[in-house]
């Protein structure tokens, strides 16, 4: 009777276990479908290799060092201030020391261009220059000096050096309503170095400055521009 039952229990057994089989299998086989590949669903990624990095490299590591930015073309802007000669030059370098700048700021240009003059012809010899001088200051006019050189205009008094024949015409007129009669204006021949200074990248201040000065100076011309380009 005991050895009955237990043939009943070990045939129990071998049934489950062959069921359980029998199931695991039938699963696979629902699992197939969806287990298989698909080539027309298959796309295809982007290599990782040509993907932009999480955060740039160091030089050195792969990636080069970035370009540095292209320099701007657009000239430097300045303040023009001229035309000077003769002892009317270290006169506007004073003047423009007292704007107390960089003196890389500062440039400085000699030309012999072409340009109208406002002068009192040569004068027979120093005495009779002097004694004209002595007019013009009585008259409260400042800024002239005598000409020594070349001889051809020697004792001549220059007044004022300008760039077109409006300016000169209209600087010879304000003299005329002083009082100054001998006074007239020819195209410069190239016998006078003319100085023109260049304030760079000046600021609202050194404008407002600027032009105080340019008023002891009323031969001269101050105006804005690009700043000339350095050799």
């Amino acid at each position: 009777m005991r050895a009955l039952f237990l043939l009943l229990v070990l045939a129990n057994l071998v049934f489950f276990a062959y069921a359980q089989v029998a199931l695991e299998d039938a699963g696979r086989g629902d699992r197939l479908p969806q287990l298989q590949v698909a080539p027309e669903r298959i796309k295809l990624l982007k290599s990782a290799a040509k993907a932009p990095p999480d955060r740039p490299r160091a030089p050195g590591k792969g990636i080069p060092p970035a370009l540095p930015r292209a320099a701007s073309s657009a000239p430097a802007a300045c303040m023009e201030w001229g035309i000077f000669a003769g002892p009317g030059v270290a006169r506007a370098e004073a003047a423009l020391a007292r704007l107390e700048l960089a003196p890389e700021r500062i440039e400085r240009t000699v030309t012999d261009s072409g340009g109208y003059w406002v002068h009192m012809p040569p004068q027979k010899n120093r005495a009779d220059a002097d004694r004209k001088v002595g007019e013009l200051k009585a008259l409260g006019v400042t800024e002239f000096f005598l000409v020594q050189e070349p001889a051809k205009w020697r004792n001549a008094i220059s007044l004022g050096i300008f760039r077109t024949d409006e300016a000169a015409q209209a600087f010879l007129a304000r003299l005329k309503e002083r009082g100054v009669r001998t006074a007239v204006m020819a195209r410069r021949e190239n016998f006078l170095k003319q100085v023109v200074f260049h304030v760079r990248e000046p600021g609202e201040a050194t404008v407002a400055r600027l032009t105080m000065i340019q008023q002891e100076f009323p031969g001269s011309e101050l105006k804005a521009g690009p700043c000339p380009n350095k050799g």
